[in-house]
């Protein structure tokens, strides 16, 4: 007697597997072409306002500039990551009374333009710098002040235009910045590393990035939730005044996260070791708060140390990693010291 058939169970697991995997594949090319899209658009209608640089791939990047035709330098300010360069308004109102003091938006940032997301790169950010200066007059020297990202992007400049040092610009402040690997996102550092190695940690900030509009509808710092943990991770044990909590907030609020997540890649790559030689050639000021959850203070002791006799370096007891907005009058005391230096008479 032949056994009977129970109900046909559908297809074969490895075919069901093919089908999910296919489905899978088709809703992710989906996202994609619609992410790309999206940032394509954003672009377009991202324009500079006025006065603006242009940088070598189009993009036009807002200025700022406070002309005192007597000064001897100009201060050059490069802001971090998703903020502007209103983050150095305490520097700006403390050194323009003894210099000329140009400002500018990185690329999708602030009023900055933006140009198509492989742009994204801290070695762009670099030749986004050496263009601003190259607009700069030709006898002024120059004192280049740049924190977090904006000091990645002088440590590229100096990698790929190692000229400029010594000649053009005459000091360099780096501001909690590092020119190592970057530490993750509050996770054991054994485990950043893997994932870094790995690749994870790169397919996470990827995976970002596609949902990064979703994330701009949340707008998740407007949340309580949100500026809760921005907060504790920008600012460090002394907490941020009002005024400076109120700075940053509204700096990230008005960046898209469209735009800034296309940097995470390139933040998790970041790896520059190879332009300490033209640093050598100036006085340079490593500043960084002995708090600061983004780039540990290590960081910074590593990177003067890398640079060698000619680096300076401050920390600011109990201050994150927006020293320059939680404690201006060390920040600017250093600075100033910098700027003393400077403009000293030969010999």
């Amino acid at each position: 007697m032949t056994p009977r058939k129970g109900p046909s169970l559908g297809p074969s697991w490895p075919l069901r597997s093919v089908r999910y995997l296919l489905v899978a594949v088709a809703v992710a090319g989906c996202a994609l072409g619609a992410r790309t899209g999206y940032a394509r658009s954003l672009a377009r209608h991202t324009k500079a306002e006025n006065p603006s640089v242009r940088t070598s791939d189009g993009v036009l990047l807002f200025t700022e500039e406070e002309d005192r035709h007597s000064a001897p330098v100009t201060v050059l300010f490069a802001h971090g990551f998703a903020a502007t360069s209103q983050e150095f308004t305490h520097q700006r109102r403390a050194l323009s009374e003894r210099a000329r003091v140009v400002l500018f938006d990185q690329r999708g940032h602030g009023s900055s333009g933006w140009g198509d997301p492989t742009t994204a790169t801290i070695e762009q950010l670099g030749n986004d710098l050496g263009c601003v200066i190259d607009q700069q007059p030709q006898q002024s020297r120059i004192l280049l002040v740049a924190h977090s990202m904006g000091g990645m992007g002088a440590l590229a400049l100096a990698a790929q235009r190692p000229e400029l040092f010594g000649s053009r610009i005459a000091g360099v402040a780096l501001l909690s910045t590092a020119a190592g690997r970057l530490p993750s996102m509050e996770v054991p550092a054994r485990v950043g590393r893997l994932a870094v190695r790995t690749g994870a940690a790169g397919l996470a900030t990827r995976l970002l990035w596609l949902v990064a509009p979703v994330l701009d509808w949340v707008v998740p710092f407007r949340r309580r939730w949100g500026r809760r943990w921005l907060l504790h991770r920008l600012f460090g044990g002394d907490g941020p005044t009002e005024e400076a909590a109120d700075t940053m907030l509204t700096m990230w609020n008005a960046t898209p996260l469209s735009m800034v997540t296309a940097f995470y890649p390139a933040l998790v790559r970041y790896n520059k070791m190879d332009g300490f030689d033209a640093l050598r050639s100036v006085p340079v000021l490593v500043l960084s708060g002995t708090d600061d959850h983004a780039i540990d203070c290590e960081r910074s002791c590593t990177l003067a140390s890398e640079i060698g006799d000619n680096a300076r370096l401050v920390t600011v007891e109990g201050a994150g990693h927006m020293v320059n907005l939680t404690h201006p009058d060390e920040v600017n005391d250093a600075l100033l010291d910098l700027l003393a230096k400077m403009t000293l008479p030969p010999g």
